[in-house]
């Protein structure tokens, strides 16, 4: 009877937060933050029969301390799955892989990158620094699923929040090709979705499409298509097809201008993201887009650009989205 009548108080918001429940003898004792009336009492199975209000001590609950106290400072990691990742040339990573295990329930293993994003397949390098000797995980986010190796393909949490940016610009029925698709996290968030939308999703990295094949059975999707192939190459099968053209490449997507201005469609969206300078956030980078307009034939206009998170220091990652207009 005690589990029912602490669901009620608790929906009721009478249990008090700082105290522990605690048994004597055959009784149940349930701290509340004050004395229950009738009304509610009557509410409660047995009330009559079964409940006592008394005033007693009641000893406080252990409050777990938090991991900057554990530590003695704030670490910097990142969270993918049950996977944490932190800097491994930091001088007290074994300390804080260790404390991240002890704390944080959820994280079964500690990766450690011993190199940035490099290659032709944007991958790093890692180092397992505590639990289970793996690189692959499930990640969820949004109400997806996805399957992430990080030893094959690049993938970053921090941007779920503007994944979903961009997916609530993506109108029903729209046509929509990803670039730059990784595991699939932009196309199959739209797939899932936009009713209607149809999603190209194009990665040269063979294991990332390869993810991104497993995610796109894992979510049951039947409208995005997974295409292994270079953007380069994409783009001139894809003419002129796009409502919506992602391109999720910022270290080296100014290279692709290009491809992405000839995918999209009169009318059409690029959502372009490139790493620039506090001190010249946009103004480089738009000229570099009207360059690539002009040498396509079309005109471009710009409809938004925004910090979507900071990069290095003074340095941005930033989105700029320009609609694609034909002469």
């Amino acid at each position: 009877m005690a589990e029912d009548i602490l669901r009620l108080l608790i929906r009721a918001g009478h249990i008090h937060p700082e105290a522990k429940i605690r048994r004597e003898d055959e009784h149940i004792l349930i701290p509340v933050t004050g004395k229950p009336g009738p009304d509610e009492l009557a509410v409660l199975p047995g009330a009559d029969e079964n409940i006592t209000v008394i005033e007693t001590e009641f000893e406080p609950k252990r409050k777990k301390p938090s991991l900057e106290k554990i530590l003695g400072f704030s670490p910097n990691f990142d969270v993918i799955g049950d996977i944490a990742m932190i800097d491994a040339d930091d001088p007290d990573a074994t300390h804080i892989a260790k404390a991240l295990m002890e704390y944080r329930k959820n994280i079964n293993v500690v990766l450690g990158t011993v190199s940035p994003v490099e290659g032709e397949f944007r991958t790093r390098q890692w180092v397992v620094l505590a639990g289970e000797h793996r690189t692959r995980t499930m990640h969820k986010e949004h109400g997806c699923r996805y399957n992430v190796d990080l030893a094959d393909a690049y993938f970053s949490a921090r941007l779920g929040t503007e994944r979903k940016r961009v997916v609530d610009m993506v109108n029903p029925g729209e046509y929509v090709v990803d670039l730059f698709a990784g595991v699939g996290p932009f196309s199959i968030l739209i797939g899932k979705s936009v009713p209607g939308a149809s999603v190209v999703a194009v990665d040269k990295n063979p294991g990332a499409v390869k993810l991104m094949r497993e995610n796109i059975h894992l979510n049951r999707l039947d409208n995005v298509t997974a295409v292994e192939d270079d953007a380069r190459h994409a783009a001139g099968n894809l003419e002129h097809s796009a409502d919506h053209v992602i391109m999720n490449l910022p270290q080296s997507a100014r290279e692709f201008l290009d491809c992405g201005i000839l995918v999209a469609k009169s009318g059409g969206v690029v959502h372009f993201y490139d790493i620039t300078h506090e001190d010249d956030l946009y103004g480089t980078s738009w000229e570099l887009i009207l360059e690539a307009a002009a040498r396509m034939g079309r005109t471009v206009e710009c409809v938004g650009n925004r910090i979507v998170r900071s990069y290095a220091p003074y340095q941005y990652n930033v989105c700029i989205e320009f609609r694609v207009i034909e002469y």
